[in-house]
Parts: C-alpha cells; sequence; structure tokens
C-alpha cells in the first residue's frame, strides 16, 4: 500500500538522520517492519528521490548514511525530517490566515522549502498529492486582528489577560443589541 511505503521510508530517513553511525539493512528492515529486498527497494527509491545516502563498509557489513555535508546544510537544531514535516504541517496552519501570525508563518515555510534540497521538495509534493492534512472550513481571524494585536502585546509585556469564553447558546439576545 502507498501509505505503508511513505511512512516506512520516512522511519528509515529519520532513523538514519538520528543515527551516529549509520545504520545497517538489517536494522533498516526492522525498522521498516519490511523484509531485507524492501529495505533495499526503499533505500533505492529514496536515493533517486535525491536524499544524499550512502553505505560504507565496516566490519560487520555495510552501514547506511547521509552524506555528511547534507547534515551541515540545515539550521541547527533542525534535521531534514523535522522540516519536512513541518512543511507537511503548512495547510494546518491556515487557521491564522488574517492574523498577524500567518505573515511569520508563510516566511516561516519559504525559508523551509528554500533550505530543503530540490529533490526533497519533490518527494515532499508527491507526498502531499497523496494525502491532505487541515482543517476545514477555514476561519478567518481577520476580524480579530485588534485583539489578537492586542493579547500579543500584553504577553509581550508580560501583562495577564482574562478570556470569558460563552457559547453562542448562553448568550442573552438582549445584550447583542
Amino acid at each position: 500500500m502507498r501509505g505503508d511505503q511513505l511512512s516506512r521510508q520516512w522511519r528509515i530517513l529519520r532513523q538514519i538522520e538520528v543515527s551516529k553511525n549509520g545504520l545497517t539493512v538489517t536494522e533498516i528492515a526492522k525498522v521498516g517492519g519490511a523484509s531485507l529486498r524492501t529495505a533495499y527497494r526503499d533505500l533505492g527509491d529514496l536515493q533517486l528521490a535525491g536524499f544524499p545516502l550512502y553505505t560504507e563498509k565496516e566490519e560487520k557489513g555495510n552501514r547506511w548514511k547521509f552524506v555528511d555535508t547534507y547534515k551541515l546544510k540545515l539550521s541547527y537544531p533542525f534535521t531534514v525530517t523535522e522540516l519536512m514535516s513541518l512543511h507537511l504541517s503548512k495547510d494546518l496552519f491556515k487557521v491564522f490566515k488574517g492574523t498577524v501570525f500567518f505573515e511569520s508563518l508563510e516566511s516561516m515555510f519559504e525559508k523551509v522549502l528554500a533550505t530543503l534540497p530540490p529533490e526533497s521538495v519533490a518527494y515532499l509534493e508527491r507526498i502531499q498529492s497523496t494525502f491532505h492534512m487541515g482543517i476545514r472550513p477555514y476561519k478567518d481571524y481577520e476580524r480579530f486582528r485588534k485583539i489578537i494585536e492586542h493579547v500579543n502585546q500584553a504577553a509581550t509585556e508580560r501583562l495577564s489577560v482574562e478570556v470569558i469564553y460563552k457559547a453562542l447558546a448562553n448568550v442573552d439576545p438582549t445584550l447583542s443589541r
């Protein structure tokens, strides 16, 4: 199943990324919950997708790793899969459209894309065509911009803000006039 392959490859990338000495194909198969043949196929697919993976021969066998310079291109403290996950979550942040936060979020996502290699971006686009995350319908917070700005200012000045929530069903209709 396509979703299984994507999640398995994601786990493989993540485990190689956080390993200090790389992983053997046996370890990769175990991480992915797959056979050795599938692990080799996944590694080949990931290389074709542009991930700079290579094998290093050791006494106990070959270990799969990222090319060292690939890790160095990333902004500390983020890893490749963390940045890719962040990019995949972009749709979830559409709820902030119309707020002061949205412009900063859009800027951040542009920086994430600029940081990732083009091959990784292409890989993400293929993943995004498989599934979509989001909250619909998106609420437009533009009409609450001033309130949000006041709350932001209060937070900056370390002031307390008291918010009283009343469900629409509990509001006295004579008070809304």
